[in-house]
């Protein structure tokens, strides 16, 4: 008897770490752009040990695909996984860019806000929060595209890799210009979405948006930021985001090291205020070290001697 449950054991364990390999070779196969094979890999994972962070994966990538067919795959998939899901987090993943238009999004959106609610309680402005989630994909939904072939860009000298990347870029500045024109319309309405009111993924999302806006959008909207961060209500990156460039499209030098420019194809931190101590600005409101920061996000080894 003892042996076979430790035969039974071992095979479990083996198409569980089968199954792992197959979403880790997704994964890699995702990030280079090849959908398809990831899709395949993420389907023999499924074979092995469904889950719904597997079924996650076969609709996200499923989605970035655009095509009528795979939509469906991705409602199909995006259904399983999120049954026993009560966050918010399907609702501002940019990779979902391509249902949004589509009337199961709705489905999608009034189902994950009731399961949110019924265990964090209600969301005070729901009609702000739904907008903002919305805005949050239109304006990083084309990135995945884009980011690869930005990769491309500088492997390649400073050309892209295809010409199919242009309309890409339009596509991305006809999404961020609507939410340009969209955002003020509503802050003027609702006033700066606080995490209290539409919860803080949304509310970080204004200050991502108008991040990417105009410096006159930005300029208008930064002392609402920052008296929202003051309180509590905004998420520190986003205050330290917006400061930085504002400083860094007025000549200056900017303080918490958010902003990166190009040195001989290689990014690097805009010129810093004071960089010996940098750590100091960045721990005071909330941030983990400028070189830990750089590292997780961008792949860039940044190191300076910090003052104690």
């Amino acid at each position: 008897m003892k042996k076979t449950i430790t035969f039974c054991l071992i095979i479990v364990l083996f198409q569980t770490s089968y199954g792992q390999d197959h979403i880790t070779k997704g994964d890699s196969l995702k990030n280079i752009g090849l959908l398809m094979p990831a899709l395949m890999e993420y389907g023999g994972a499924m074979m092995q040990n469904p889950s719904a962070e597997i079924s996650y994966k076969l609709a996200s990538t499923s989605a970035l695909l655009w095509t009528s067919n795979m939509r469906d795959t991705a409602f199909y998939f995006l259904n399983h996984a999120l049954q026993d899901d009560s966050t918010l987090e399907a609702l501002y993943n940019p990779e979902f860019l391509s249902l949004i238009d589509d009337p199961r999004w709705e489905k999608i959106n009034d189902a994950q806000i009731r399961k949110y609610e019924a265990k964090n309680g209600a969301i005070r402005n729901e009609a702000f929060a739904r907008a903002l989630f919305r805005m949050i994909i239109k304006d990083q939904g084309l990135m995945y595209a884009g980011n690869i072939e930005r990769r491309k860009y500088m492997q390649n000298g400073g050309y892209f890799s295809t010409p199919a990347i242009f309309p890409v870029l339009a596509m991305e500045e006809k999404n961020k210009k609507e939410n340009e024109e969209m955002l003020p319309n509503l802050l003027d309405k609702y006033g700066w979405p606080t995490a209290s009111e539409v919860t803080e993924y949304a509310a970080a999302g204004a200050a991502l948006i108008i991040n990417h806006s105009s410096y006159e959008v930005r300029k208008k909207y930064f002392p609402t930021l920052e008296e929202a961060f003051k309180k509590g209500e905004a998420q520190p990156l986003r205050y330290a985001k917006m400061r930085d460039r504002l400083l860094v499209e007025e000549g200056k030098e900017q303080i918490y090291g958010t902003q990166l420019k190009f040195e001989e194809n290689t990014r690097v931190p805009q010129p810093i205020e004071d960089p010996q101590n940098v750590d100091k600005r960045r721990a005071e409101i909330g941030l983990e070290p400028l070189s830990v920061y750089l590292k997780e996000r961008f792949d860039i080894d940044w190191q300076l001697t910090q003052e104690k």
